[in-house]
């Protein structure tokens, strides 16, 4: 399978470096500091479950890298069967011309990113038919560029067509990801899958970014807050038609009381006073409370605290 991932940060590098390893055909549209990492020391993945300096588990030594989606494209023999996105959400934007030239007939188009937002700004781009909305879920982030480390088990990607129908392509994508130790499926619907992860991180990281908490403190002391929090997304779901509540369906925030003290990129962001994926994450989130009628006090209140700090950020980026 042709894969091009688009980024090789926390999920980017996770997932291409453990493609690339099981023998897929993986090349990375990356500029900067990055591409020189890959061209010069290749891509590597550790595992740090065990604490520094963690275990080498994927080592691609001369990753094919490129700013240049034709120069992929050429590469890689023709256009990608898949093109993974799993850059910040502000980036989608300005990579729809690269993402047309990737994007042929086939190509199925993957988000990875969290929040409601992504599907929409890649079908913006690419159309509809092209996109399979994604979820992620890994620890994962980048020690320096070239090397990503990761926490806990293999991490896992769910995927599906934007209408909800069965085909071949997803099949394949699933194929691929699983022999590549990811664990991977096609749920029953890939929206509901996507608002199950922004009930648990878009909660904890706007909870966690406005109180200056982790998870261990948001789990103890603002439980409440936190509970009515998830209660809010979970209901602003309901009324766009997204059913969350199934047998199998993992309980935020239970969840959040089986974890260790993390915190999410956007609240890392946040409390470093860099531009960050609040508006994209958060406030998509209380707009569409706003347009389905449901109300998202907590959310709106995390809000409120939250965007005279990100507007400072942002000017002085």
């Amino acid at each position: 399978m042709r894969i091009v991932v688009i980024g090789a940060g926390g999920i980017g590098g996770w997932l291409g470096a453990r493609l690339a390893a099981s023998g897929q055909q993986v090349g990375f549209l990356v500029h900067g500091r990055t591409l020189e990492a890959l061209r010069s020391g290749g891509l590597m993945l550790r595992d740090c479950s065990g604490g520094e300096p963690g275990t080498v588990t994927a080592r691609i030594e001369t990753p094919l890298a490129s700013d240049d989606p034709q120069a992929l494209t050429d590469a890689l023999g023709g256009r990608p069967d898949l093109v993974l996105v799993t850059t910040k959400v502000d980036a989608l934007p300005p990579l729809a011309p690269a993402l047309r030239r990737l994007t042929g007939p086939d190509t199925g188009v993957v988000s990875t990113q969290n929040g409601i937002s992504a599907p929409g700004l890649l079908a913006d781009a690419v159309g509809k038919a092209h996109v399979l909305p994604g979820v992620a879920r890994v620890y994962s982030a980048i020690a320096s560029p070239g090397e990503v480390r990761t926490i806990g088990s293999a991490g896992s990607l769910a995927l599906g067509e934007w209408d909800g129908s069965a085909t071949a392509r997803s099949r394949a994508a699933v194929q691929a990801l699983e022999a590549a130790g990811i664990r991977a499926w096609v749920p029953g619907s890939i929206w509901a899958e996507l608002w199950r992860k922004v009930s648990f991180v878009v909660v904890q990281g706007s909870l966690g970014a406005a109180t200056d908490a982790p998870i261990g403190v948001l789990r103890t002391d603002l439980r409440d807050a936190f509970t009515r929090a998830v209660s809010e997304v979970v209901a602003v779901a309901t009324a766009l038609g997204h059913d969350l509540a199934t047998d199998d369906a993992p309980d935020p925030v239970a969840a959040a009381l089986r974890m260790a003290d993390a915190t999410t990129s956007m609240q890392r962001d946040i409390a470093s006073g860099l531009p960050s994926e609040l508006d994209a994450q958060l406030g998509a989130l209380c707009r569409a409370g706003d347009e389905a009628g449901v109300p998202t006090p907590v959310l709106d209140l995390a809000h409120s605290v939250l965007a005279p700090r990100e507007a400072i950020a942002r000017a002085r980026a």
